[in-house]
């Protein structure tokens, strides 16, 4: 048996619970918005967690809110599932929601299958008309553009058949690998206590393997643990591995301790608790605002999104070395580095993926900023460049640049400085002094004629 992930999306009110329900066959945490918080306000708060046999699969179903506020909970269940439902309502078409959950999808390069639902109550002509506005917007993907479209009724049962077919043909035509020799990393969605069991935390192993008797931590608080149980939907094992959902009962700990955004792992571990990193980051085409240095975003790693501040900057050649310079500005289209700052320490390793955000914005904006990888940890002091342009004059015997410097004291301090006439692609240094005006002799690796633009580019603490 072959355990898989499977996320379900889509914009609120659009019946992935419904779904979820005609689809489960095991009730786990929190599914079929069994809290009493979404009983009692009629949505999927929270993410929701069920199961059913698939020929060879055993598919965990993860639920996941569609209510624009709930964006950051929807982003961390695509970092714990292997392929996705994306569902549509045939009626009303695809919402706001729908194309930031799709973009999430996307950016995660996750297998989809997009689930048209409630073609019950809905008109041929409407349901055409979603299905071709879904195809259009799948075009505009990078890695979904073949997806499969599915049309069903998950209140009454149509075509659950032929989605369970195409599901089964997704997850066989792809592979799925786990890394179950690397070291345990299982992030934590929930914890709770059960009577005669004690505490219980509930998670997808991502990389590695637990079985019971080990002692294990808890990050980013520090907390040593050992594992007295494990359940796979309500079965005892003895040990669980890369890929499962499992249930683990700790001894020593006590479930108020813990909170989304936890991580279990072993000795071996690589991961780091940390409130900055460096990211290689890709602004979407579609984002329509401008970040700049200092601003305040949110960013998603993992199961956790958390406010940060973020320094974008690119390196760019000075003088023959290699600068961090800050910019003063990113918009739709960039790539670059950023800096982020983080409110709170959280757990990450190298190679992450990282969301960007700006939940400042409305709900019926895109609000996804962009997306990257984690780096590095180190600490970089960005710069920032100062530009000058001056010119080449030639008067009788002697050869000098103007437009520089304003004096000859301001002049002396860029002795020494490289400068670069662009025309011609040739370099100079300056060599000293001429006159109180601050001219500025240099000797050039070409000929230069007088009229000629001059370069002068140095860098300076930032921030």
């Amino acid at each position: 048996m072959i355990n898989v992930n499977v996320g379900l999306f889509g914009h609120i009110d659009h019946g992935k619970t419904e779904l979820a329900r005609q689809l489960t066959e095991i009730i786990s945490t929190s599914a079929l918005d069994k809290p009493k918080e979404s009983q009692k306000r009629g949505i999927t708060i929270d993410l929701g967690f069920s199961s059913f046999i698939l020929d060879n699969y055993r598919i965990t179903l993860v639920d996941a809110p569609g209510h624009s506020e709930l964006i950051r909970t929807a982003v961390g269940a695509g970092n714990i599932i292997d392929v996705a439902l994306l569902v549509v309502d045939a009626k009303e078409g695809p919402k706001t929601q729908t194309g930031e959950h799709l973009l999430v999808l996307d950016l995660l390069n996750i297998p989809t299958i997009v689930v048209i639902n409630k073609i019950d109550i809905a008109s041929g002509e409407e349901i055409k008309r979603t299905e071709t506005f879904m195809r259009q917007i799948l075009n505009s993907t990078t890695n979904l553009k073949d997806s499969k479209i599915v049309k069903i009724s998950a209140k009454a049962g149509k075509n659950i058949d032929i989605l369970k077919k195409e599901l089964k043909n997704l997850l066989d035509s792809i592979n799925i690998k786990r890394d179950i020799d690397s070291y345990l990393k299982m992030p934590i969605d929930h914890a709770f206590k059960i009577k005669g069991v004690g505490t219980v935390v509930a998670g997808t192993i991502h990389k590695g393997k637990v079985k019971v008797g080990d002692t294990l931590r808890v990050l980013p608080i520090n907390h040593e643990v050992k594992v007295k149980s494990i359940q796979c939907f309500k079965e005892d094992v003895d040990e669980a591995y890369a890929g499962d959902r499992v249930g683990i009962s700790l001894m020593n700990i006590e479930p108020e301790s813990l909170f989304r955004g936890c991580i279990l792992t072993d000795e071996n571990t690589k991961l780091k608790v940390i409130d900055k990193f460096v990211a290689k980051v890709k602004i979407l085409n579609l984002f329509k605002y401008n970040l700049t240095p200092k601003m305040k975003v949110h960013i998603n790693v993992g199961l956790l999104t958390v406010p940060a501040t973020i320094i974008p900057y690119k390196i760019e050649k000075i003088n023959d070395k290699d600068e961090p310079i800050v910019l003063n500005e990113i918009v739709g289209g960039d790539s670059c580095y950023c800096i982020f700052k983080l409110d709170k320490k959280i757990v990450v390793e190298e190679g992450d993926k990282v969301l960007i955000m700006r939940l400042d914005l409305p709900p019926n904006t895109l609000r996804i900023c962009g997306f990257g990888e984690v780096v590095s940890f180190e600490d970089v002091e960005v710069k920032k460049l100062v530009v000058k342009e001056g010119k080449i004059v030639k008067k009788k015997d002697k050869i000098y640049i103007e437009g520089l410097a304003k004096s000859k004291f301001s002049g002396e301090k860029l002795i020494g400085e490289k400068v670069y006439v662009p025309e011609k692609k040739i370099w100079g240094v300056i060599k000293g002094t001429f006159g109180t005006k601050g001219y500025l002799i240099a000797e050039f690796d070409g000929n230069v004629e007088g009229g000629e633009r001059v370069i002068l580019k140095r860098v300076r603490k930032w921030g």
